[in-house]
């Protein structure tokens, strides 16, 4: 926990069980391309995002949130010493062509999940979890102890929309409609955020975001969001979905 703490992030190894849901989610991938005659690294931006929306789907069916909880019921307890949970009711699946195939394509920027949400959200967490061609040169970039930083101080932002628009296909694996233009006030340090075979925790206060894809695969992640009951004022209404954000679990 004081690693946590110190750093904003953990890493923790992907177990037995899990690593068996992972080739699973794979299979159903490589059968899921194979049947629509898919090529990842070509396929247009539009039809990417339509693709990846029906299979978050499935994904979901495979591994969702709760299971990914129960399954790691003891890391979770010894981890935070709690047994309830609110946890995002479900994987956003992120698939990331190459840039070199697809220049034009923007990553999510450096944000915080407060930028987003409600005040208490500054309690929520992210976990990333790897699925294919997963490396250090494509995994997602954050600012080192970007978790200690305060507004107005250390930085500040402007609203801006993107080319998204709310409730698209695009909006519902998580990209966003509008987002925060971060101006630092001191010097930062970039990093990428990865450990091979490890899931990642990190604080929603972790100023990160996705990045270019360097390599020349497709990359294919999960992430969700989650805080301790005990934090959470109210349940939001996801804008997306019209239904609760979180869903209380008891390990």
């Amino acid at each position: 926990m004081d690693t946590f703490k110190k750093n904003g992030f953990v890493f923790f190894r992907i177990n037995k069980d899990i690593k068996l849901l992972i080739n699973k989610i794979n299979n159903l991938i490589l059968n899921y391309k194979k049947e629509n005659r898919i090529n990842f690294e070509k396929i247009k931006n539009d039809d990417l995002s339509k693709h990846t929306l029906i299979l978050q789907n499935k994904v979901n069916k495979i591994l969702s949130p709760r299971k990914f909880f129960e399954i790691n019921r003891k890391t979770f307890k010894y981890f935070f010493k709690e047994e309830k949970y609110a946890i995002q009711t479900y994987f956003y699946l992120r698939i990331t062509q190459p840039n070199k195939n697809n220049p034009k394509y923007k990553p999510i920027d450096f944000h915080r999940e407060t930028f987003q949400g409600p005040a208490f959200f500054k309690h929520i967490m992210n976990i990333w979890i790897p699925i294919k061609n997963c490396e250090k040169n494509n995994s997602m970039k954050y600012i080192k102890n970007s978790h200690l930083f305060k507004r107005a101080i250390d930085f500040n932002f402007k609203i801006r929309k993107t080319n998204v628009k709310k409730g698209s296909v695009e909006n519902k694996i998580g990209l966003l409609y509008k987002d925060r233009k971060i101006e630092f006030q001191n010097k930062i340090q970039k990093l990428r955020l990865f450990k091979k075979n490890n899931f990642i925790l990190f604080y929603g206060d972790l100023i990160h975001g996705s990045a270019k894809n360097n390599t020349n695969r497709t990359r294919i992640s999960i992430d969700l969001r989650f805080m301790i009951k005990t934090n959470m004022k109210f349940n939001p209404i996801q804008g997306v979905t019209n239904k609760k954000y979180f869903k209380i679990i008891k390990l």
